[in-house]
């Protein structure tokens, strides 16, 4: 009887690794559109062209990355280190005791000049591996698969169809700093667009810009992810059609243009009009704290917290949008920033977030007049 036992349980886990082994099988290739080598090869050389046309080739492999928005990044990583993948920011010798503490600022690595906790990051990930920070595959996968919430945005940027769009994206959203520089990236990004996709610099705008002129102005844009949202077909006020450049009549008003600008304590979700919102009032001076909530809650919860609200527009206040009110979303809501008034005083001009593009990060402006269902919070 013992025997016989012991001959079925030898059976039964003869089975189970069979199994295991199948399912390994399997999984080990179930994400064949991502790249999660370390052994991803990308040169390390003197020629940054020779570095580029490597990012560019293993870029291409993942699925939905664009030729836009890998000149995005392109344009953004010379623009960084000169596509030299052991530089140190100002061209610094290599201290260990500066690189590995995360309060450090200034001391940038690497192709993408990672910075602070992402500098020390970069480095346990290369000793993880058994290889040096300067090995420029090692930076290639951290930046993909190993840089946390960051790695999504980088992905995010690649997908984008506009290279201006992307460029100014992944500079402000991923690579988090360069302001005022933004013109020369874009330069770059078209530069090496031309090149690899065998096109002039200007034919390169012309097709990179096809899938973004409807979005522009369009005026029907839903999105429902948590936070915001709105359907621009509805309730829009006078002009009302979200665009993507400040209007010409609230040009002069307006003097801080940085609608960039991001604060790393910013917990609302990426790309939301929340998330717009709390960095553009930081930018501004005025802030807002996080935890709100979702952007019709705002009004509410921003006067139970003992800030100042009006149902009249005011330059540099943020305004709530309750479900529905001037197209929000009729379960989220949605929040924006006041940016002008108009000259007979009737209309007010916002800027926001997730409108254009949505998920993106694009902000967009819209011009309004104040009605129901809208509460004007001033910042901190």
């Amino acid at each position: 009887m013992k025997k016989l036992l012991k001959g079925y349980l030898i059976a039964i886990l003869s089975l189970v690794f069979l199994i295991i082994g199948i399912i390994g099988m399997f999984s080990s290739n179930s994400d064949q559109c991502q790249s999660t080598s370390t052994d991803v090869s990308v040169t390390t050389s003197a020629d940054k062209e020779a570095v580029a046309k490597s990012l560019h080739d293993n870029l291409k492999k993942i699925s939905g990355v664009t030729e836009a928005g890998i000149a995005g990044y392109l344009g953004n990583t010379q623009h960084e280190s000169g596509f030299n993948a052991s530089v140190i920011q100002s061209n610094a010798p290599y201290s260990e005791s500066q690189a590995m503490n995360p309060k450090v600022s200034g001391y940038a690595f690497g192709l993408n000049q990672w910075d602070n906790s992402r500098r020390v990051e970069l480095i346990n990930y290369a000793k993880s591996k058994n290889k040096p920070w300067t090995n420029a595959g090692v930076q290639y996968d951290f930046a993909l698969n190993h840089d946390g919430t960051n790695s999504d945005l980088l992905k995010q940027g690649l997908k984008m169809t506009n290279i201006d769009d992307a460029t100014e994206f992944l500079r402000a959203s991923w690579e988090r700093g360069g302001a005022g520089t933004t013109a020369t990236r874009q330069s770059y990004a078209r530069s090496w667009y031309a090149k690899f996709s065998n096109g002039s610099s200007d034919t390169a705008v012309d097709i990179a810009t096809i899938g973004t002129e409807t979005t522009q102005n369009t005026d029907n844009t839903t999105n429902n992810s948590n936070g915001c949202a709105t359907n621009v077909a509805q309730g829009m006020g006078t002009s009302g059609s979200p665009v993507k450049e400040i209007p010409s009549a609230y040009k002069s008003k307006i003097k801080d243009t940085n609608f960039t600008a991001t604060s790393s304590s910013n917990t609302y979700p990426f790309g939301q009009c929340t998330w717009y919102t709390y960095n553009r009032m930081q930018e501004l001076g005025t802030p807002v704290e996080n935890g709100l909530g979702n952007g019709a809650d705002w009004g509410k919860n921003a006067k139970a917290k003992g800030y100042k609200t009006d149902s009249q527009p005011h330059v540099g206040w943020a305004v709530s949008f309750s479900q529905g009110a001037d197209g929000a979303d009729p379960t989220y809501g949605h929040v924006a920033v006041v940016e002008a008034i108009s000259d007979d005083g009737k209309h007010f001009l916002v800027s926001e977030c997730n409108v254009v593009a949505s998920g993106t990060g694009t902000v967009s402006f819209r011009e309004l007049t104040a009605g129901q269902g809208v509460i004007f919070i001033q910042g901190k």
